[in-house]
């Protein structure tokens, strides 16, 4: 039998919280208890998600910076720092970087708030 992921570790760990624990708590605790809960949903997706859609961004910004950037973090800087030159300020351009960003938007949602997607 293969260790579950730590998503899997997590999504175990919350349903058993909401079906098992809230149900048993005073009415003064389920809220803090469903923040927890969804607290661990969140994680859950970072874990399974974020890796990739950090590379996916980091590849879209790239593209938008027109040069390969050695991180995530290093895009997102050099990005500010074209639009604060106004390197996106052509009609053209500024389509390209509002879908783009609006699509790392959604795509951060689906982590964050995958309700807010659909």
């Amino acid at each position: 039998m293969t260790q579950p992921h730590a998503h899997q570790l997590l999504e175990i760990a919350r349903q058993t919280l909401l079906e098992q624990v809230l149900p048993a708590l005073p009415g003064e605790l389920r809220y803090p208890t469903l923040m927890i809960a969804n607290a661990m949903a969140i994680a859950a997706r970072e874990n399974r998600l974020g890796a990739v859609l950090g590379l996916q961004e980091q590849a879209h910004l790239a593209a938008l910076i027109d040069a390969p950037a050695p991180s995530l973090q290093e895009a997102r800087r050099q990005l500010a720092r074209a639009i604060r030159q106004g390197h996106h300020d052509t009609p053209h351009s500024a389509r390209t970087l509002v879908e783009t960003l609006r699509q790392v938007t959604l795509d951060r949602l689906t982590i964050s708030n995958p309700k807010a997607v659909r």
